[in-house]
């Protein structure tokens, strides 16, 4: 047996184990006691950059990469449900997840709105367009990887402020449609924490659409307190389809600023990670002096 010969064969059984080490998770997700399927659940592990959202109609799909142990634990996360954990050592395609609505309520809070003057709290212009926030990097090859990538920024609260309408500055889109998931959540240790808010709040975006979109949040009774002092309002990624095959990026404009910061993270279980800067977005607010 030649070296060369010896190589091939070394090389072959080397990417067959490698192969053999992967992990391709699929299924479907749904409610409990109506047996409807859940759109954009969080899937993924705590920690790590390996996650994704289910479809609209509840399905997912999710490659584990051979890092992955049997121990890890696959989290599924939906607001107004418990989560549902499960080994990855005990999940087999097609894996059928029903959850359970949470008992858990949000504290209720009441704002004396006959009071109230309106606030644009947030980053209200685009600044001289010179630095802007991109969802893509450039170690992806598919646009589905960024399935669950959260964006957001730290606002600050010096009143009891009731939410109207969040918006956001576009300065690049090359998708035909594009849809995210508002989350708004406390901070603990600089870092965002709970969420706050009660509902799956969805908005899509059409036919590559820039500049300022606003999205209506009257219907959802969003109050936040004086006494949280800040906040952080993030854009996730749940869904896109794209203009053509060489369609990338996504981009919103911001501003470097020592005094506030941005906040992002790749998957919905992943660590956070954050950076100085502004983002080109705000919220209408009804506020109580």
């Amino acid at each position: 047996m030649n070296n060369t010969f010896l190589f091939l064969v070394l090389l072959i059984c080397f990417s067959l184990n490698a192969i053999a080490q992967e992990k391709l998770i699929s299924g479907a997700i749904k409610d409990a006691e109506s047996n409807q399927p859940l759109a954009y659940v969080n899937i993924g592990i705590f920690n790590k950059s390996i996650g994704t959202v289910s479809s609209e109609k509840g399905e997912f799909r999710l490659k584990l990469p051979a890092n992955v142990q049997g121990s890890d634990t696959l989290v599924f996360s939906y607001i107004g449900y418990d989560a549902v954990k499960k080994l990855v050592s005990d999940l087999n395609s097609p894996v059928q997840i029903s959850m359970n609505a949470s008992e858990d309520q949000l504290e209720e809070v009441v704002l004396d709105t006959k009071a109230a003057k309106p606030k644009r709290i947030g980053r209200t212009n685009n600044g001289l367009g010179l630095l802007h926030y991109n969802f893509y990097t450039v170690y992806e090859e598919d646009v589905d990887d960024r399935l669950s990538k959260e964006l957001g920024m730290k606002f600050r609260l010096n009143k009891d402020c009731r939410v109207e309408k969040f918006n956001l500055s576009i300065s690049q889109n090359e998708f035909k449609t594009l849809k995210f998931r508002l989350n708004i959540y406390s901070l603990k240790d600089d870092l965002p924490d709970e969420l706050l808010i009660s509902d799956n709040i969805i908005f899509e975006l059409k036919d590559k659409q820039i500049g300022w979109y606003t999205v209506d949040l009257d219907q959802y009774d969003i109050f936040l307190r004086e006494e949280l002092e800040t906040v952080v309002i993030s854009i996730q990624w749940v869904e896109s389809e794209k203009a053509d095959t060489e369609s990338k990026f996504f981009s919103i404009p911001g501003s470097q600023s020592p005094f506030n910061k941005v906040y992002s993270r790749d998957k919905a279980m992943d660590s956070w990670k954050s950076q100085t800067g502004r983002l080109s977005m705000y919220i209408d607010a009804m506020c109580v002096d």
